[in-house]
């Protein structure tokens, strides 16, 4: 692609997104429905204006923003919060994924009847998207036992949807005979992909971390903005090309980064690096989501008819009902019993990186049934998703700085 029409279609979609954003928000709507919505109308199902071959240009993009965000997944995982209800968050963690995986296999398997399908399906259900969360959650200011549950359990889920999803699609493939499982591919891979993922990150974050306290803390207040905003960003461009040149996770190693790097620097310094992360990435987060909503395709919702309802329906019970049981098992507060599955329903990070594997692992038509199903799933739950987070933190008094316009007497 030309680099002018690279830059053509970015400022159109940058634009595009804003405003779909403000309008979403004058509805009482989150910006990112917006932005999503924005990236549809111009993708192609229905202007066309950004194709599919423009939209494989700018995957780099999706990519860094990504890196971004799991940068700052991490920087909120600071141990001494941990260590309080790090035990908790575990136990919630585990008890939704493998309840999500559990329930939509049972019921693809039972009412489809296709083993293949309905083990892909299920490992594929457990991920949960990092980026609407986080976007909403600092542009919100929210705070409270919902947010300080949700960030780490969205870290933590990735983790088990790559070793979930390494070991159910290797059996997938085999009961289908286009391959004969084995250990190596089923578990072992998935397993090196996480440890090498974390080592990278944290020795990438330990660096930072050195570099901080040798040379940055040393530098006057406007300095240090400058600084931290360079050793942050180049970090994640850093852990970009890694995690593409060596198949590392593209969120595991960005966020591995920020967890080591702020728990080795004090609270100034980190409010610093914070605001100016927050303050950079603003553009970039509209981008992200108007691309994203441009690579979800109407047609799908036609195309995948019954299996994607079913995938959509038992996915939701699995995060809400396993989010529950979760915080049963742990006596956690009423709120982050309830709280918590809501909030944590959005698809489209790391979901996106499984299909491109499923395209090389399946044939071609049950490659395209499971991207069908799935893109559907993606296009409800980045539209529903980030709306039933927002409700649920205002529900229970998790957003502080929302404007209250008062009535006019008549």
């Amino acid at each position: 692609m030309d680099l002018y029409i690279f830059l053509l279609f970015i400022g159109v979609a940058l634009l595009t997104g804003y405003f779909f954003g403000k309008i979403a928000e004058k509805y009482n709507l989150p910006a990112i429905t917006g932005y999503v919505i924005a990236g549809v109308i111009l993708g192609p199902s229905i202007l066309g204006i950004i194709s599919n071959e423009t939209l494989e240009g700018l995957g780099i993009i999706n990519n860094v923003v990504l890196g971004i965000i799991a940068y700052q997944i991490g920087t909120e995982l600071w141990l001494p919060k941990l260590k309080k209800s790090g035990k908790s968050i575990l136990v919630i963690t585990t008890i939704q994924a493998l309840l999500t995986a559990f329930i939509v296999f049972i019921m693809v398997f039972v009412i489809d009847g296709r083993l293949w399908l309905a083990l892909t399906l299920s490992a594929i259900a457990t991920a949960t998207a990092p980026a609407p969360i986080m976007v909403m959650i600092k542009k919100y200011k929210a705070k409270g036992p919902i947010v300080d549950t949700v960030v780490p359990v969205v870290g933590i889920d990735d983790m088990f949807g790559v070793i979930v999803f390494g070991l159910f699609t290797s059996i997938a493939v085999s009961t289908i005979g286009v391959a004969i499982i084995n250990v190596e591919t089923a578990l072992i891979e998935p397993m090196l992909e996480v440890v090498l993922s974390v080592v990278v990150g944290s020795l990438l974050g330990l660096f930072l971390g050195l570099i901080s306290k040798i040379f940055v803390v040393k530098l006057e207040k406007k300095e240090k903005y400058v600084a931290y905003l360079i050793i942050a960003l180049s970090s994640v461009l850093i852990s970009v090309y890694l995690t593409h040149k060596f198949h590392l996770s593209n969120i595991l190693t960005p966020m591995m980064i920020g967890m080591v790097f702020t728990n080795f620097i004090k609270k100034e310094p980190f409010e610093i690096q914070e605001a100016a992360i927050n303050n950079f990435s603003g553009p970039f987060i509209i981008l992200f989501f108007t691309l994203a909503g441009a690579q979800l395709s109407l047609g799908v919702l036609v195309d995948a008819g019954f299996v994607a309802l079913l995938y959509i329906i038992f996915r939701s019970i699995g995060k809400i009902g396993g989010a529950y049981l979760g915080g049963v098992v742990t006596k956690a507060p009423r709120n982050v019993k309830i709280g918590t599955g809501l909030s944590i329903l959005p698809q489209g990070g790391v979901e996106i990186g499984m299909l491109v594997a499923v395209s090389s692992m399946f044939p071609t038509s049950e490659a395209l049934l499971i991207k069908t199903v799935v893109l559907t799933g993606i296009l409800f739950f980045e539209i529903i998703g980030p709306i039933l987070f927002k409700k649920t933190l205002e529900h229970f008094g998790e957003i502080k700085d929302l404007k209250i316009i008062p009535k006019k007497n008549k």
